[in-house]
Parts: C-alpha cells; sequence; structure tokens
C-alpha cells in the first residue's frame, strides 16, 4: 500500500466537505468539557471512592460499572493530560483521582472472582459483578498496569520513588502491589483464550497482545529501574514473545490485519475480522519502538479498509455536507445499545482513527515527508470533524451515533469518548508543531 493510494482512498471517501470545519477551538474546547466529565464519572456520589464508571447510563443500557479496561484507559488518559495542563488545580485534582484509583484498584485486587485478575467489571462499591459474563477479559489487568506505570513514573520524577516502591511495585513474589500483580499476572497469562474488548468473542486477540506487549515493555523498565532485574529480565522475554505471537494476525490474502485468532466461543458471525480493535490496539499499544509502524504496509492497509467499508456501511456516511466518515466497531456488528437491530458509527472508534492518522502523519514528518504528512493530517482532521457534528451541543458524546439520524444514542457520557478526546489533542498538538516546524526547515532550505 502506497502513500499515494491511501490519500486517494481518504480523498474519494473523505473530501465531500473539506477540512472547513476543522477548528483548534473546538478541540481546545472540548478538552475542557472532556476534563469535566472525566472528573464527573471517577468517584461518583455513592460510589467507593477510585471507582471509574463506564458512562452515566443506569438502564437501556446500563453501564453504571467499573469497568477495568475502560477505568485504565481514562486513568492513562488523565495522567498524560497532567503533563498537558498548566493548571495547577487541574493537576491537583488528577493527583486525587489517581490516588484514589490506585486505592480502588488495589481493593478490587483482592476480591475473590471467577477469573482472577482477568474479571472484567466490578459494582461501584467495589464488590465483584458476580452476573454471566464473558471472562477473562485479559486485556484489563495490561491496561491497569499500563496506566499505573504511567502515574508511577510521573511519582518518580517528582521525587516520589519511596511512595511508588511502597504502594505500587515492588519486587515481593507472590506480589502483593497492584502494578507487580497485574505484571505477573499478564505475563503468565498472555497465552490463555480471552474475551476480546467488545466482549463478544472468546479466543486470542491482537488487541490483547498490542497492550500486554506494551504493558511488559513499560513494566520492565520500571522494574530495572527499581532494581528488579530478573523481573525485569521476564517482562522483556515475554514481550517478545508476544511480538512474534502478532506476526501471523497478517491475512495477506484479505490486506489487513485480523482481529481474533483461534476463536473458542462467542460469536461467529465476524466474518470478515476486520475491526477496529486493531486500530485501537496500534494506539493504546503504541511503543514507538518501530514495531508495526504507522508506515507499515500492514497497518496502512488495515487502516484503508476500514475507511472504505465505514464509508460506505451507514447512511449517515452519505451525506455531502458533513466531513470525513463516521466509524464504526466491525462491519457485522449489530449491537444498538438497547437491542441487536443494527450497528452504529460509535465516536471512540472514529477519534481512534484520527489519533492513528495523526501518528502516522507524525511518522511522515520524521522522514522529511512534510507534504504528505500535511494531506494525512487533514484526514484526522476530518475524523475530529466528524465526531464534533454528531457532538451535543454541550460537547457530551455518548456512547454511538446513530447510523441514519446522525444523533447521539445509547449509553449518555461515555467515559472512554473523553479519554479519547484528551488523547486526540495530544497527539494532534504534537504532530501540529512538528509539521509546523519542518514547514519552516524546508521554507528556509528553498529561501537559502
Amino acid at each position: 500500500m502506497t502513500m499515494l493510494i491511501l490519500v486517494a482512498l481518504f480523498f474519494s471517501a473523505m473530501t465531500r466537505a473539506e477540512s472547513k470545519y476543522f477548528s483548534n477551538a473546538w478541540l481546545t474546547q472540548q478538552v475542557n468539557v472532556a476534563f469535566k466529565k472525566l472528573k464527573e464519572n471517577i468517584s461518583p456520589a455513592g460510589a467507593m471512592p477510585g471507582a471509574v464508571i463506564a458512562a452515566r447510563s443506569t438502564a437501556h443500557p446500563d453501564y453504571y460499572y467499573h469497568w477495568v479496561r475502560d477505568a485504565a484507559i481514562a486513568m492513562d488518559a488523565l495522567a498524560s493530560y497532567y503533563d498537558m495542563t498548566s493548571s495547577s488545580l487541574a493537576r491537583q485534582e488528577i493527583r486525587q483521582k489517581l490516588s484514589e484509583y490506585l486505592d480502588f484498584s488495589a481493593n478490587i485486587q483482592t476480591v475473590s472472582t471467577r477469573a482472577g485478575l482477568g474479571e472484567p467489571k466490578f459494582n461501584v462499591d467495589g464488590t465483584v459483578f458476580t452476573g454471566p459474563w464473558g471472562r477473562p477479559q485479559n486485556d484489563g489487568p495490561a491496561l491497569r498496569a499500563i496506566s499505573m506505570v504511567h502515574w508511577a513514573n510521573i511519582l518518580i520524577r517528582e521525587g516520589q520513588e519511596k511512595f511508588v516502591r511502597e504502594k505500587m511495585y515492588d519486587s515481593q513474589l507472590p506480589a502483593n502491589l497492584p502494578i507487580k500483580k497485574d505484571l505477573e499476572y499478564v505475563s503468565h497469562h498472555w497465552r490463555d483464550a480471552s474475551f476480546d474488548l467488545w466482549e463478544e468473542v472468546e479466543g486470542t486477540h491482537f488487541f490483547n497482545l498490542m497492550v500486554s506487549r506494551r504493558a511488559m515493555l513499560e513494566g520492565a523498565a520500571l522494574a530495572q529501574q527499581l532494581g528488579d532485574a530478573g523481573a525485569a529480565e521476564w517482562y522483556a522475554e515475554q514481550a517478545q514473545a508476544m511480538s512474534e505471537a502478532i506476526q501471523p494476525f497478517w491475512d495477506a490474502s484479505r490486506g489487513y490485519l485480523v482481529a481474533t485468532l483461534h476463536r473458542v466461543g462467542g460469536l461467529d458471525t465476524k466474518y470478515s475480522n476486520l475491526d477496529m480493535a486493531v486500530i485501537l490496539g496500534l494506539v493504546l499499544g503504541d511503543r514507538q519502538d518501530g514495531f508495526l509502524a504507522w508506515d507499515d504496509v500492514r497497518v496502512q492497509g488495515t487502516m484503508e479498509k476500514l475507511i472504505q467499508v465505514f464509508s460506505t456501511l451507514y447512511p449517515v456516511n452519505q451525506r455531502d455536507q458533513l466531513p470525513g466518515v463516521a466509524i464504526g466497531r466491525y462491519p457485522e456488528d449489530r449491537y444498538s445499545g438497547t437491542g441487536f437491530d443494527g450497528g452504529n458509527p460509535w465516536p471512540l472508534c472514529t477519534l481512534a482513527m484520527a489519533e492513528a492518522l495523526y501518528r502516522y502523519a507524525a511518522a511522515l514528518t520524521a522522514q522529511g515527508k512534510t507534504h504528505q504528512a500535511t494531506e494525512v493530517k487533514a484526514r484526522a482532521n476530518q475524523l475530529v470533524d466528524r465526531v464534533a457534528c454528531h457532538a451535543e451541543k454541550d460537547g457530551s458524546l455518548s456512547e454511538q451515533i446513530d447510523r441514519n439520524t446522525g444523533y447521539m444514542v445509547s449509553a449518555r457520557d461515555l467515559t472512554w469518548n473523553y479519554a479519547a478526546i484528551l488523547n486526540v489533542a495530544k497527539t494532534f498538538s504534537n504532530i501540529h508543531e512538528r509539521v509546523k516546524k519542518a514547514m519552516i526547515r524546508r521554507k528556509k532550505r528553498y529561501v537559502g
């Protein structure tokens, strides 16, 4: 897949309305909305401090639970925002929320569950949800480890290594501190069959392996820094094994990375095996170490196919006056939030594709391909535009966008959406500055 082919596809799918909608002001304002909404969904009234609800919705659907996955993604985004914001008040609030999250996580790690640390969701009082569900979901502890390692690194940087050693990570086995518990669990269970991030299919999943690989590598670095050399070596070995296990997900005949191998249970209707879970895995598992880099033909082929499929799948994407493409989960999706009468685009999926494109633009900029980077950045802008077009007037984002009307539907104020906004804003800021500096350097060369 060449860059020219990819850009041609983006133009055909996305230039019905140019990026005239895009406004840094909207994204800046939306960051403020996202931060406010995230704070409201962490330690809500009546919940144990540190519980992170997946959404405000308590019925049709009921998402008023602490999902390990969603909570970890949200708290990792908050840790990133801690470094982005210049507000001392915001930083103080984030410290409080992350402290509560650490305590809540340590508490639920001690609760007896059917799936061990792979238990997917808990009641907001810290007790385990005991109803029927897809278990285990082993991406949860990997993502939680990522979020806590991220926060531990910030604390160490600020001179609080003693706290990290006492409350977050030590070398003891069996593990008794939260980061060590999750890293040990992931390192010994990543080969086990697990449910996917959509909680529908049991097998071996690209997403799970990507985030587990990142957890192992970042865990290894922390372990090495804290003098746990044996663990660091073990985690690094597991990361290498995961890298090898990820290679077979490339389907050369289809031209994209598939979502699941070795299915053993759950839905059997995902015939294409084409899924935004792959892009989410690339984004949330990105170590920027060259592994499945953004200019890799396998990554580009997957992005191309997903945009192509969703641009024609949903009626709302046929409206010429709207920018970009609203992206859903996978082509065969039937879940609408209140039933199974047809899948919809999801803001978090659309934002994940935007973030992937921004990261691709950054890779092109690093290679000196500033013109191509600018084109890709414009396509990413259009995806952000698309979410803006469907958002409520106050910036609120529900789980889904109705495939026909374009209105927000399903669970209101989905926590993951607001984490995605913070992540996209950070990535946009980085690439915007890189492209601008590259263009200035290029102009100086021509002038000179």
